[in-house]
């Protein structure tokens, strides 16, 4: 389970535990989330039991899931991986413990991925124009897909914010991309395999 013994979010309010619990107890608080990282939680299970077809080297437990092919697990030493069981298979570790996974799904409208490249990680000028760009696109994104059925992006934004006491950054390439670029290139990787095919997945971090 999620590390309870030291309160991580912004204001010490919370522990991962009673953070991940809060989320998952109330109905709207999770609706609401849901939404806004455009994920499905869930009960925990074992990645191996729930993707038996594939080889993990860091076991695992998967905790909410994308909708497509991708599932988010709180691995073994702490850290959150990502796996997207598609074509192409793409596996990495996005963040050193789960307030941090919540600042990155709260903070980039732009859905994550879509900054998980190398070009990013070395040029941090064409990075900042990038979410420059990015990042009021995808808010429209949300409030055209939610309309009247969720506030809007920046008022539901700051609710969340305050309700799970994380923190919304000014500056998101610099104080939540470079540190999910951080964590996504740390030693040891988190890895997969497809079984059948032998398919060694990719990092998250592209070429």
């Amino acid at each position: 389970m999620f590390d309870n013994t030291e309160k991580l979010t912004k204001n010490k309010k919370y522990t991962q535990a009673e953070l991940f619990k809060m989320v998952l107890e109330n109905e709207d608080l999770r609706e609401k989330t849901e939404a806004l990282f455009a994920l499905d939680f869930k009960e925990m299970a074992s990645v191996k039991e729930e993707y038996p077809d594939y080889e993990f080297n860091i076991d695992g437990k998967v905790f909410a899931e994308d909708g497509g092919a991708g599932a988010y697990i709180l691995l073994e030493d702490g850290s959150i991986g990502y796996a997207c069981f598609d074509f192409p298979l793409e596996c990495g570790r996005i963040a050193e413990n789960l307030v941090e996974w919540f600042e990155l799904l709260l903070n980039c409208a732009n859905f994550w991925w879509n900054y998980a490249n190398r070009k990013y990680l070395e040029n941090f000028e064409m990075l900042e124009k990038e979410v420059e760009k990015a990042e009021p696109e995808g808010r429209e994104d949300f409030e055209d897909t939610y309309g009247d059925d969720m506030p809007p992006y920046f008022e539901l934004q700051k609710e969340l914010s305050e309700k799970l006491d994380i923190k919304i950054y000014d500056n998101i390439a610099k104080d939540v991309l470079q540190r999910f670029f951080k964590t996504a290139e740390r030693n040891p990787k988190f890895m997969t395999k497809y079984v059948p095919d032998n398919e060694i997945a990719k990092d998250l971090i592209k070429n």
